[in-house]
This record gives structure tokens, sequence and C-alpha cells, in this order.
């Protein structure tokens, strides 16, 4: 019989990579980097603008809100890398576009090339109504461009088609429980690892709106900001306001991603998923109780408890209703926890309500806060609501950044996401696990492959890995050759270094030859003859390389896509 310290190590879950593009940030790191700045994310429209995209700004009304949250270039797209055909890819939802652009780089920031390279791969997307469809351009009526048009713009089809293009041979499951489906979406994905359907799973959410850049009316009563701006648990709290986001998670079984020398940024000690039923006002309204019980049976999956809580990343929508329910069932949750333990944020006070992909965003914002020791402020509460103000609130909004101090223990954060009709979701994630130190390697030189789809991709591709070495100097050599023969796919257009160390690595990269091999060594046909085979388009046995040494993989810049509009 296992015992308990097996169990609970048997149930951790570690996320090994994190890819996304956001409003005014176009990657992960971007969006932690306005957190830090409490930069809003969320940008105001001038009348000219308008103008230009033919709105008149006066004729819509005195409640018209000149300001919105969407994804820079949503229509360009990458067809030639994925194997689409411009006919196949005009009829294709933005939505389908950017989640497998962001789904790819995921992958690889894993250090996989595609999904059955880890075995059973399975992909969860929660997944939005398209409102593409409806702003097309007429359509001839043939039958084959009204198929190309269902495939492309149903919600049915975003997991599916990550699945065929990146070759995930486990369950592909679209996500409908509206805000909260990505964070169901990561919840569906921890237990088909635990259940064995899966060996690693892509888990996020896709929302990106149409037509883009037009602000909004607002309605007296109803969740939109009249001002434009999400005030979180603030007094002035007066609504929400929408955005775009797309994001995804890698995810593993802990000992499956140790064993593999793979990236941990955070580890998920456990989560729950209800419904609020019918207890609650309205079919749209959220529910004390459903949500005070998400976050307890959150808590026992993970075998935490409240007090141990460091970072709540809420649902906060800047409603006042939907805050002050939160905050009720927080309350009773963290019932005689310490006053001001626990900090209190939501990512919507920076980027906006991104429905389905609202609660992706806020584990986001959690795992760098766990990983780098971090409590990250939240911006636009300046007057907290009197239920934080109280002298015993365990809760508190932080103002400003501040170490994360957990002393011996790990650091925990818990987050949530709450979706209309009631579905709730509670995610509790901790810092990830000390890594080994780098193991040497026994290899005399190490063959590093870089490969495009076109020249001008392959000369991106290098002048980002030299940016990369650059601001890692201590990586292992073996470390970077290992991820790129084994955690990259092999294209056409190629260039081979063979190096025997960081130096001379970023001096093959610099050099114009498509075959690179260090000068007045007597390197053995080992590693000469694969290098020039390769650079030929052969296949490699990488196999034969590190043998009995537990490499990494290391989270390299990705493909560098050739994004066009079609």
């Amino acid at each position: 019989m296992k015992s308990k310290t097996q169990m609970r190590y048997s149930t951790d879950i570690a996320i090994t990579s994190i890819a996304g593009r956001f409003p005014n940030a176009d990657s992960s790191q971007a969006l932690w980097d306005a957190i830090l700045a409490k930069r809003e994310l969320i940008s105001g429209y001038t009348n000219t603008e308008l103008h230009d995209r033919g709105i008149n700004a006066d004729a819509k009304g005195l409640h018209y809100v000149p300001r919105g949250a969407y994804l820079r270039d949503p229509e360009k797209f990458d067809y030639g890398y994925f194997q689409l055909m411009p006919r196949e890819v005009s009829k294709m939802d933005p939505q389908q576009r950017i989640c497998l652009e962001v789904c790819h780089e995921a992958l690889e920031l894993s250090g996989y090339a595609s999904g059955a390279d880890a075995g059973l791969c399975s992909v969860f997307v929660g997944s939005r109504q398209s409102t593409w469809h409806a702003n097309v351009p007429t359509l001839n009526n043939s039958p084959a461009d009204a198929m190309l048009l269902f495939g492309g713009s149903s919600i049915d089809a975003l997991a599916t088609r990550v699945a065929y293009k990146l070759n995930c041979l486990g369950p592909a499951v679209s996500v409908g429980t509206f805000c909260s489906g990505s964070l169901v979406a990561v919840h569906m994905a921890c237990n088909s690892l635990l259940l064995g359907e899966s060996d690693m799973a892509l888990a996020g959410g896709v929302c990106v709106r149409y037509p883009a850049h037009v602000g909004y009316i607002y309605h007296e009563g109803g969740i939109l900001s009249p001002t434009g701006r999400v005030c979180a648990f603030d007094e002035r709290a007066d609504g929400t306001i929408f955005s775009d986001a797309t994001a995804f998670v890698v995810l593993r079984r802990l000992e499956d991603a140790l064993l593999n020398g793979e990236p941990i940024l955070a580890v998920i000690k456990g989560s729950a998923i209800n419904n609020d039923g019918a207890n609650k006002a309205g079919y749209s309204a959220p529910g004390v109780s459903g949500q005070e019980q998400v976050i307890r049976r959150a808590l026992v999956a993970a075998d935490v408890r409240a007090d141990q809580i460091g970072l709540i990343e809420a649902h906060g929508t800047g409603t006042p209703v939907g805050d002050g329910i939160e905050l009720r069932a927080l309350g009773r949750v963290f019932e005689g926890v310490s006053a001001r333990a626990c900090a209190l944020g939501s990512i919507k006070s920076n980027l906006g309500h991104a429905d389905c992909a609202s609660g992706i965003a806020g584990l986001i914002k959690a795992i760098y806060a766990v990983n780098l020791g971090i409590i990250p402020p939240s911006m636009n509460c300046e007057y907290p609501c009197a239920e934080l103000r109280a002298p015993e609130s365990p809760f508190y909004v932080p103002a400003e950044s501040r170490a994360w101090n957990s002393g011996h223990s790990s650091r925990i954060a818990g987050v949530s996401s709450f979706g209309i009709g009631g579905t709730n979701v509670h995610v509790v994630v901790a810092g990830p696990p000390a890594r080994k130190p780098d193991m040497p390697s026994q290899e005399a030189a190490h063959l590093i492959p870089l490969s495009a789809r076109t020249e001008a991709a392959l000369t991106h591709k290098i002048l980002d890995l030299v940016k990369y070495l650059e601001q890692c100097p201590e990586v292992n050599i073996a470390d970077v050759a290992f991820t790129l023969q084994r955690g990259r796919r092999h294209l056409p257009i190629r260039k081979m270094i063979v190096a025997r160390d960081i130096h001379e690595l970023l001096s093959g990269l610099l050099n114009k030859a498509i075959v690179v091999v260090p000068e007045l060594i007597g390197l053995q046909d080992t590693y000469i003859s694969p290098a020039f085979s390769w650079q030929a388009g052969e296949n490699i046995n990488w196999g034969i390389f590190y043998q009995n040494e537990h490499r990494k993989r290391l989270p390299l810049p990705t493909y560098p896509f050739e994004r066009t509009v079609i």
C-alpha cells in the first residue's frame, strides 16, 4: 500500500510551459511585465481612430465608451507552416488560427515538437461562439466553401484542429462554460493526466472578438463599465470591459516531467469544479454557496489549508454585485485566518474580462508569482471596498509588488473562475520543486540543428537563439543540443553547427556557412558524418547522443512565424 506521501506526490501536475497573446502584450512574459508595471492593457480610441474605422462616436450617443482590448493583427497567420491552403484559411476563424500558433509555441517551450513525442497528448480548449462568421465578406454558396466555413468557424473544431495539426493523440475537447471555460479546461486536463488518458495536455482558452477596436455601449444596470476600466474590489467599481486573449499551458504528471528533464514552472496541487444549481438569484447571477464550496473542495484535493495560501487570484470582474458575492464566499473559506495574511488580486484590472480565456490568464499570473516569489500589484484599487477594510479581513490588495517570503514552505496560490450559468472552478498552484544541478556531458562535441521553412525564418531563428544565449550564458550546451535535436521539427532550410561550448556555438551562429565545424580538432566521424547527413536532408537517429545522460529540455526560442493577412 502506498504511503500518504507517495499518493500526494502522484497527484501533482507540473506546468511545463505557458504561452499566450494578449492586448498590447504579445507574450505571457509581456503580460507579466505589464502586471508588475501596473499597466493597463485596455486602449482608448480617439475620434480620428474611430472615424478611420467608419465609426461616428457622436452618433453612438452619450452611453458610447470608446475603449477596448483587442489582439493586434488577429487576421495574420503563417498558413504555410501549418500546411494549409489560402482558400481554407480564408474561411477559418482567427480564433482557430491563433489557437494553432499559441499551442505550437507552448509545445515547443515545453521541449517538444509535436504532441505524440510525449505519448498521448490531449487538448482542452475553453471556447466561445465565433463573432467572426457574421462579419466575413459574402461568400459564394458552393458546397465546398460552405463546408470549409462550417469547419472554420465552429467552436467544436478548436481542440480537434490543434490535435490534427500538432499530432495530439489523446482526448481533444472544446469546453463551453462561458467565463470559466479555460480554467475548467485545466481541471479536465489534470484529471485526464491522473486517469492515464493522457501523458501530456495542452489546456487553455481562446477569445478573439469581431469587429475589433470599436468600443461599446453601456446600459444602466448592466455589467459593462461606463468608464471603460475594471476596478476590482474597489469602492469605484462600476462594471467590467471585455477583452481578447489566447493562452495555453502544457501539463504533465510531475514525476514524468522530472524524469524527462522538462522545465517546471509551477505545480498544480489540486482543483475542483461544481455548479451553483438553483441556489442563486438568477441563471446568470453568481452564487455564494457554490463559490465557497468549490474553493473548499479544491483545498481538500490539494491537501492545503486556507492559512497556507499566500495569494488569491480572484475572478474579480469589477462589478459591485459580483465582487461582493466573491468576497463573501472567500471570507467563509478563510474564516479564522490571520488579518492581512493573503494577497488578493484580479488580472481583469489590467486586461479586462477575457471571457472564456480569463481563467487561464489569471492562472498565468499566479504561475509567475509562485515561480518568481513575487506578490504582484493590483491596479485600480485605490479605495478598497468595505469588506477589505474590515480590521479582521484576511485579505489585502497589494498596491505595489513585494517579495513573497514563505519561509521553508512552498509558495501557494489559489485561482478562481466563475462562469455564467454557475460552473465554478478553483485551482491551487504551488512553486516548482528545486531542480538538480546540471549534469556534465560525456560527448566531445554537440550537434546544433537549426531549420525553418524559409531562409528569412531561419535567419530570424538564428538571431533569436543568439539573443537567448547572450541572456543565459550559463546554459549547458548539451541541453541546448538535446532540445533542438529532439524538441523541434526538422524543416527543409537548414544550418548545422558542431560546437564544444557556448562560445563556439555563438561563433557558429554568426558564421554564414550552412555547416560549421570547429577548426583544428580531431572529431571522430560520430559527429561529422551525422552533421553533414542531416544538412543534406537525411533523418538522423538522435538517440545515439547523450545515452545514459539525464539531459534537460530547455524553453528555447520558438518558431518565428511569418504571419500574413489572408
